[in-house]
């Protein structure tokens, strides 16, 4: 099953993707998708892979509480 995801991201950020989609001959969607897919937590084991992320997600304080919680909890399985 798959999902869309909608992110806003800073200008800078996007020019950046752009650029490297053009030199791949590949979209700006793409190339997101191929960088979340190597570094998501299913990739790594862990939540804490997204922490970087958590500041340019738009979330309500009850989501942003729930994700901090699964970090957690995964934090003390790899203990």
């Amino acid at each position: 099953m798959q999902q869309t995801l909608k992110l806003e991201i800073p200008e800078e950020m996007y020019k950046a993707l752009r650029k490297e989609a053009q030199a791949k001959r590949k979209t700006v969607e793409q190339v997101a998708l191929d960088w979340i897919s190597e570094h998501a937590p299913s990739r790594k084991g862990s939540m804490e892979a997204i922490m970087p992320f958590l500041g340019s997600w738009q979330m309500t304080p009850e989501e942003r509480a729930r994700i901090e919680q699964e970090i957690d909890e995964d934090r003390h399985r790899e203990e």
